[in-house]
């Protein structure tokens, strides 16, 4: 078993170890071994996914273990698989399993009919597996509870167009493929073609979190910083990309010691000088003094018109957010029609840019 998202940038080579150590173990002992990769998307795109990549091609298809070796990889349906690896790629020798549907004979096990239990649980068998072997009451329970805890986990692995439908802003028949697999494990789609939400999913908060996860910006300096801080979730170390982030270096200040309340990631802050105001390394220096793991430099002056976006930028997990202005960010705009964007793969090698950058804070010796 291997828990993708417990894997950090310093315990990567650990983990390749240790599967190779226990793929052996298993067939020594048991002739054959079966490998659960959890959370396989999130590993992949650490800072050596590259390397994973290609000890479990040799593992899973070229090396003599591994015809008696299977594997089981599992990944959220937003996650990026095809990531560019050198080697044969991996996923394309998988085979894709979906979540079955609900039948009659699940609802025979689960003592109720197919009707009712589509109603409360949806299409799939996602939520309808949460009542077996438990009284109606305690899977019910099991089930709100399961959504109310991992909801915003559950939103991040939606794909966009499951979610415009969960807003209203889509048809179900407008979707792809993959996001209609997600639509089954939320509800039905009527001979009407509208989308109904089970009942599950309307009791638990699960609704009330897409809701505020709609790429519109929060309007409030609470959920603002509540929104970044949960773009940082599971982040080690991220880079904030705003040429004009310091316009105002005391919300800055402000919105970061908030912000270290919710969240330990590390951020390099990489902004652009302003050479008509005295002393702005100083100004920027003084405001962030007392600020733990927060680092800023100036970008280099070649850089500047290239980098003319706003990113927030995961270079361990080569994705990112595009952000509004950073005067939307700190509560200094109103944010009007202001959104976020996640950014599945970079475009650039944002590590580069920060290299080339002259460091501010922490002052240099």
């Amino acid at each position: 078993m291997v828990d993708g998202r417990g894997v950090t940038e310093n315990s990567q080579r650990e983990l390749r170890e240790q599967i190779d150590a226990d793929v052996a173990a298993a067939i020594d002992a048991a002739g054959c071994a079966q490998l659960v990769f959890d959370d396989y998307g999130h590993a992949i795109r650490r800072s050596q996914g590259g390397t994973l990549h290609s000890m479990l091609y040799r593992l899973l298809v070229d090396s003599e273990a591994a015809r008696d070796t299977g594997a089981l990889l599992v990944a959220r349906s937003g996650d990026m698989l095809d990531l560019s690896f050198s080697g044969s790629p991996l996923i394309s020798r998988a085979q894709t399993v979906v979540l079955p549907v609900l039948s009659d004979e699940d609802a025979e096990v689960l003592d109720t009919d197919l009707g009712t239990l589509k109603e409360m649980v949806g299409e799939s068998t996602w939520l309808a597996r949460r009542f077996h072997g438990a009284s109606a009451r305690q899977g019910r329970v099991n089930a709100v509870e399961h959504l109310n805890n991992d909801r915003r986990r559950i939103i991040e692995a939606l794909p966009a167009a499951t979610v415009e439908v969960l807003l209203g802003a889509r048809a179900p028949q407008d979707c792809d493929a993959i996001s209609s697999e997600a639509l089954l494990c939320l509800g039905s789609t009527n001979t009407s073609g509208e989308f109904k939400p089970s009942e599950l999913i309307e009791e638990s908060k699960l609704l009330e979190e897409v809701r505020l996860k709609n790429p519109g910006w929060p309007g409030t300096p609470g959920e603002s910083v509540q929104r970044f801080a949960d773009f940082l979730a599971g982040v080690e170390h991220a880079i904030w990309i705003d040429r004009y982030l310091f316009s105002e270096p005391s919300r800055v200040r402000d919105f970061l010691i908030v912000l270290r309340g919710l969240s330990a990631t590390r951020l390099r802050l990489l902004v652009s000088d302003d050479r008509d105001r005295s002393n702005f390394a100083g100004a920027i220096s003084s405001v962030m003094t007392g600020l733990r793991d927060v680092e800023v430099r100036f970008m280099n002056r070649h850089d500047r018109r290239k980098l003319h976006d706003r990113h927030l930028v995961f270079p361990a997990m080569r994705s990112g957010v595009v952000l509004p202005t950073a005067g939307v960010i700190l509560g200094a705009d109103d944010p009007g029609s202001a959104v976020s964007v996640p950014m599945s793969a970079l475009a650039v090698n944002y590590e580069d840019y920060w290299a080339r950058g002259t460091r501010i804070w922490p002052i240099p010796v």
